[in-house]
């Protein structure tokens, strides 16, 4: 792609461009010492040298503060806070701090057996304070001989059959935790595919692919803020989740709820 200049930018480049030429030519051209003087001409030569490079610099300083102004303008319009390496375990910190007085907590991947591992202690508490819903993979959808639950245990890895384990074991879990305010703390299965990982607490939402060869909790996470048009595509894409798991599923669910 052709760079366009505007005509003060052209000659803004062009007018440096040519003191650093004349500067040179004092103090290379012997005729000059001559004219002059050597030790004037190489005098003003190099001042001619340092002003017009000076210039050029002072171009390229603007034009890369420009550049990243215009990349740091594109994140805010994105909501987009920070990049994590990894999930899960590896940023529990980032996690611990934002649930403490979550009001709203949204979750959706496959089994999230490490979800449970590490906040099964605190179910009963948000289910007070919080609104909760937690989505989890059909593991027999769009067939048990052929489930998108099979596939990804593949693409980790790891048993086949272990994430339809995992979400059986998380439903019964929740049927079976007393006192939990189950108008408040529900879980449903979602069948669509599954493209993304999601975890919003609040006015922030953590998400992430889903990479081949690699454990879940292993793969990068991005955190998008409120405000920004990234956090109202995700959450509108879980909402779509959301309504269709309760069109699809809600006998099944209110039954392992009861």
């Amino acid at each position: 792609m052709t760079a366009r200049f505007s005509p003060t930018t052209i000659l803004w480049l062009a007018g440096h461009l040519l003191v650093t030429f004349i500067g040179f030519l004092l103090v290379s051209v012997e005729a000059f010492h001559t004219t002059f003087g050597k030790g004037v001409s190489e005098g003003i030569g190099a001042s001619l040298i340092a002003s017009g490079i000076t210039g050029l610099t002072l171009y390229l300083y603007v034009k890369q503060s420009d550049t990243l102004q215009q990349r740091f303008e594109i994140f805010a319009r994105a909501g987009l806070d920070r990049i994590f390496q990894y999930r899960s375990v590896h940023i529990r910190e980032e996690y611990d701090r934002r649930l403490a007085g979550a009001k709203n907590i949204d979750i959706v991947g496959y089994g999230l057996s490490h979800f449970q591992q590490d906040f099964v202690g605190r179910f009963l508490q948000w289910s007070h304070q919080a609104t909760v819903r937690v989505l989890l993979v059909d593991p027999d959808f769009p067939s048990k001989t052929n489930s998108f639950a099979d596939q990804r245990d593949r693409e980790e890895n790891q048993r086949v059959g272990q994430i339809k384990s995992q979400v059986e074991e998380f439903e019964l879990l929740i049927s079976k935790l007393e006192g939990l305010n189950k108008d408040r703390f529900e879980v449903r299965r979602f069948r669509a595919i599954p493209s993304i990982n999601l975890f919003r607490i609040d006015n922030e939402i953590f998400w992430g692919p889903y990479l081949m060869n690699q454990q879940s909790r292993n793969t990068p996470t991005l955190l998008v803020s409120r405000g920004g048009f990234l956090y109202d595509s995700l959450l509108a894409h879980f909402d779509a989740l959301w309504a269709a798991a309760s069109n699809q599923d809600a006998s099944s669910a209110r039954t392992l709820l009861q």
